[in-house]
């Protein structure tokens, strides 16, 4: 039974410990612009059984109750909640409200066979135009259409050349809908462009996390998680950028807590321990 308690006090250390690093790369991405929380579930390793000792021969020992050796991380998992839209000013900049991510291609991958492997997904609408006028994220990947083409916002997409007549002044010039729509905006009338992708998985728990606010399917599961083209239960909002869904104070809280309970385990470690190294010690003498 000592033993037990050992096994038991330090499978809890190594859960606070995964549970601690969560916490504090959640409070690093607190002005990450759509960054979500990572959270962990625990499960008991083994609940096992203790009986008391039967009375007598003929008697059946009676189960007295269940004893945990302790818990361990089950799964982690990323917490999707909406976080707050912030107003920039800057109408490049989009913030998704309710569900979906932005479908991206990777730059090196323009000129490659179509595949899956060329786009990852994000909720970070920080976007600029680059020296082509193709809408592009801060690394220069691309944001791309409805039937996954890049987004080049002039007046003739046709037209290599960036003449100055063929420029946009996006500041003044370009309107972009709750439902995706990129609109030039005229005096006579509202121009339609192109439509920004919104893409959302029916199983969230079956993306991997890259870093840097990007998402893709995970590897084994790319069918099931079934990307599907939103076309409703979003709302994009041009000059805004979605904020990190990380509470700090909370984060906070919960890191003290942490830290609280694996003190509380090492004092049961360092006490088990050494009432192990008196029973040693009393049969040594013994023997």
């Amino acid at each position: 039974m000592i033993t037990r308690g050992l096994e038991a006090a330090s499978h809890g250390m190594q859960a606070l410990i995964v549970q601690e690093d969560a916490i504090a790369n959640n409070v690093a991405n607190v002005n990450t612009t759509g960054f979500k929380r990572t959270n962990m579930a625990f499960k008991n390793i083994l609940d096992a059984q203790v009986a008391q000792r039967a009375p007598s021969a003929t008697q059946k020992a009676r189960v007295a109750g269940e004893l945990s050796l302790g818990s361990a991380v089950d799964r982690t998992y990323i917490d999707f909640s909406q976080g707050v839209l912030n107003q920039t000013g800057s109408k490049l900049d989009i913030g998704i409200g309710g569900e979906g991510f932005f479908k991206i291609r990777l730059a090196d991958t323009v000129n490659k066979a179509e595949s899956e492997d060329n786009y990852y997904y994000t909720r970070n609408g920080n976007f600029h135009l680059n020296t082509d006028n193709y809408l592009v994220t801060s690394q220069g990947n691309f944001v791309v259409d409805e039937m996954d083409r890049r987004i080049r916002l002039v007046r003739n997409p046709e037209d290599p050349t960036m003449d100055e007549n063929n420029r946009i002044d996006f500041e003044k010039e370009l309107l972009v809908s709750e439902d995706g729509l990129i609109q030039l905006i005229e005096s006579d009338g509202n121009i339609p462009m192109q439509r920004i992708q919104i893409v959302d998985f029916q199983d969230k728990t079956k993306i991997s996390y890259l870093g840097d606010g990007k998402f893709i399917p995970a590897k084994g599961f790319e069918n099931e998680a079934g990307r599907v083209r939103l076309n409703e239960g979003f709302a994009l909002q041009q000059g805004m950028l979605e904020g990190a869904n990380t509470n700090t104070v909370r984060e906070m809280i919960q890191s003290i807590n942490v830290s609280r309970s694996y003190e509380t385990l090492s004092k049961i470690v360092k006490t088990t321990g050494d009432t192990v190294s008196q029973a040693i010690e009393l049969g040594k003498i013994k023997g």
